[in-house]
């Protein structure tokens, strides 16, 4: 397997695609970038470094000062693993009994939206994805349903109250095509740029954004160019990218 991994480096570094990393001329050196690609030995390091700007500890509880949040699905319960429906604020239970583990503050949008967990690597919905998809931390992986895009917003933690995080980072499994799968990372309505994941075929691909400037309200994932679906499989026009650990700095209330 080729094994490509790149340095931390500043969002204005890709010249190949100029406009989608730097929309604004100010914001070349805002938002940081760390990235990886290839097996699990050979991206570990860069999300260990990744973490460290997220920052720490690891939180557990709602509300808490500084530190990150990390979503890996493997807690999702049997009642909302594929085929059944993964609802879209599952990760930010407000009810005053919800277990902490479900307060972290990250709903996808719009409310109904379709969402999957799979702890077959999607083979429920084809078999060769058995083989093609694998898990980096074992053993369930995420997608969106019937779409190749979802998208995120932040509360803080157990809350409805609006949020922002300054860091966030996904890994993606199973990138083939260089176009194919990014970030769209938004403070409100403003785009702050697009953050390309590399080629990782059969492996697994990390994006990671840090700023100390924006504050970042909302992310935009595109994972590969198709949605999953049976017989539809790669090849030389259809990249199909599923998604493991999301991992994110501890999200603070919006001031009003």
């Amino acid at each position: 397997m080729m094994i490509a991994a790149c340095a931390f480096m500043l969002a204005g570094c890709d010249k190949e695609n100029d406009d989608a990393q730097s929309p604004g001329k100010d914001m070349d050196v805002a938002i940081e970038v760390t990235s990886a690609s290839g097996d699990s030995a050979a991206i570990i390091g860069k999300i260990n470094q990744f973490r460290e700007h997220a920052g720490n500890p690891l939180n557990s509880t709602p509300i808490t000062n500084g530190g990150r949040r990390e979503i890996n699905w493997d807690g999702v319960p049997a009642d909302f693993t594929s085929p059944k429906a993964f609802p879209a604020t599952f990760f930010n239970a407000t009810e005053k009994d919800a277990p902490d583990g479900r307060k972290r503050g990250l709903i996808y949008q719009p409310a109904n939206t379709s969402l999957l967990v799979s702890e077959t690597n999607f083979a429920e919905i084809d078999t060769t994805f058995k083989s093609q998809f694998k898990a980096f931390s074992k053993a369930k992986l995420f997608s969106p349903k019937g779409t190749n895009v979802s998208e995120i917003i932040f509360m803080l933690p157990g809350t409805n109250t609006p949020a922002y995080v300054t860091s966030f980072g996904v890994i993606f499994a199973d990138v083939d095509h260089a176009e194919s799968t990014y970030i769209d990372a938004y403070q409100d309505d403003k785009l702050l740029g697009r953050y390309k994941a590399s080629v990782a075929n059969k492996g697994f691909s990390f994006v990671g954004l840090h700023t100390h400037k924006y504050k970042i309200t909302r992310i935009k994932i595109t994972s590969g160019n198709t949605a999953l679906a049976p017989n539809i499989q790669d090849g030389p026009q259809k990249d199909l990218v599923v998604l493991d650990d999301l991992i994110y700095s501890e999200p603070v209330a919006l001031k009003k």
